[in-house]
């Protein structure tokens, strides 16, 4: 019955997700319901999370049956547009066409590269089975909220250091990382409410689900956007096939994984909306773009790299000239004025100057060079981390620069690209982070927020098919 329920916790949530994304199309372009499912699954977490979180704040107790009830009610309504708007829009099915003779090894091919997938998803499911919680973060952070209320079966408040020394009940608790977003310990607490007890292989089956989520989600805009349906598992392949990216599968519990499918399923949507002006892209940007704080505090600056390449899709041509040479004043204003500090209202202090960058939840930085450049290299381009994608990277910018002025999408693109480059190197060769370099620590982690954005980047480069027929199979 335990099995039952946690199976319930983990599909009906995905499934809702899925049937209301699905709806937003009405036709059967290739891609879509592998983009459904994709996006379903994350989509249906976070909504998850929000019914966790008005429960909480209903002050009523715990319970798995109030949120699953809510999300069954979602499916059902999903259910329902979404037929309607298939049975709209294909009121006949179309004849089935013969196979191509070169067609049959990229069949053959496909299926074998999709049955190694599965069987890597099937030992990434044993290593979450067998092996006890393990991650450093995970039992320090995220994990400890989550056991917390379901052993406790309340919302107990996690607060600073301070204020519980100083507490006289005694209901409150603390942590390190008290303030970091509860996004995650509440989606490792879902499946846990469901089994009605605390089971670290319940808690941490989420992390499963979201690399296949972003598998499908990958796949399904690679589609969209023309990709063949080899070349886009190719493409899903290397990035699921990435030893850090398994890591944070088979060792689940850390937030970088799910922030690495938020921002980028965030990016895909995004490009795709730059290139087509399709509406529900940018929806699912956006949602997802507002998603990333709530996963981790530098999901705030990883989303603001999305507002100033949708300016500049939303510039028109003959604007470009004005809109970089504004840039260029304000960024010479700038450094003459030594940098800017303002408030903002329910954030708080922002302070950006040659010295020192302050972010609200972020943390403040004083800037100075720091010369990693060995760790950065051995990490990126040298170690197994990443296999031949350091390379792959380099490679592709080097080939789309000539280009990258020819439409707004790829220049957008490459704004992303760049600017996230940029925060990165700031981050470990201009702040106390170049310990996190030196130390072979948090370099990979945070490189993998980046990650699938780089790779569905580097597709749109090397691959700019536009789909023909929407009759295509999946």
């Amino acid at each position: 019955m335990e099995g039952f329920r946690v199976g319930l916790a983990l599909i009906i949530p995905w499934l809702a997700g899925t049937l209301w994304v699905r709806a937003l199309w009405r036709d059967a372009r290739p891609g879509v319901w592998p983009l459904a499912l994709g996006y379903g699954y994350l989509l249906g977490g976070l909504a998850t999370v929000l019914l966790l979180r008005a429960q909480a704040a209903a002050g009523l107790p715990m319970d798995f049956a109030g949120p699953l009830i809510v999300l069954g009610l979602l499916a059902l309504a999903g259910s329902g547009l979404a037929w309607r708007r298939i049975l709209s829009a294909h009121p006949d099915l179309p004849p089935q066409k013969a196979k191509a003779p070169d067609e049959t090894w990229q069949t053959l091919l496909f299926i074998l590269l999709l049955g190694w997938l599965s069987w890597r998803c099937f030992g990434l499911a044993q290593e979450i089975e067998w092996r006890p919680l393990y991650p450093w973060d995970a039992w320090t952070t995220w994990m400890v909220r989550a056991k917390v209320w379901s052993e406790l079966q309340q919302w107990v408040p996690f607060v600073d250091p301070q204020t519980w020394l100083t507490s006289a009940h005694g209901s409150a608790y603390t942590l390190a990382a008290w303030n970091y977003p509860e996004t995650v310990s509440l989606l490792a607490l879902w499946p846990t409410l469901a089994f009605g007890a605390w089971n670290e292989t319940v808690a941490l089956l989420p992390w499963l689900g979201i690399a296949v989520a972003l598998g499908c989600g990958f796949y399904g805009q690679a589609r969209l956007w023309g990709v063949s349906p080899l070349v886009a598992l190719i493409f899903v392949w290397l990035l699921l096939s990435l030893p850090i990216l398994d890591t944070h599968v088979a060792l689940a519990g850390y937030a970088d994984l799910w922030l690495a499918a938020t921002f980028g399923l965030a990016v895909c949507a995004f490009l795709q909306w730059a290139r087509t002006r399709d509406p529900w892209q940018g929806i699912l940007a956006l949602l997802l773009a507002l998603a990333c704080p709530w996963i981790k505090h530098e999901g705030l600056v990883w989303a603001s790299l999305l507002l100033p390449a949708a300016v500049w899709v939303w510039t028109p041509r003959r604007y470009w000239p004005w809109l970089i040479g504004g840039f260029i004043l304000l960024l010479v204003g700038w450094w003459a004025a030594g940098g800017f500090t303002f408030n903002i209202a329910g954030l708080g202090k922002i302070q950006l100057t040659p010295n020192i960058i302050r972010l609200p939840l972020v943390g403040r930085f004083e800037l100075h060079y720091h010369d990693v450049w060995g760790p950065v290299i051995r990490n990126l381009l040298l170690l197994g981390n990443w296999h031949l994608f350091g390379y792959l990277l380099l490679a592709t910018l080097l080939m789309s620069l000539p280009g990258i002025f020819a439409e707004p999408w790829r220049m957008a693109g490459a704004m992303l690209v760049i600017a996230g480059l940029l925060v990165l190197f700031i981050l470990f060769f201009l702040t106390d982070a170049h310990h996190w370099a030196r130390q072979y620590t948090s370099i990979n982690r945070v490189f993998l927020h980046f990650v699938p954005a780089l790779l569905f980047w580097i597709m749109t480069m090397l691959h700019i098919k536009v789909p023909t027929t929407p009759t295509e199979s999946l």
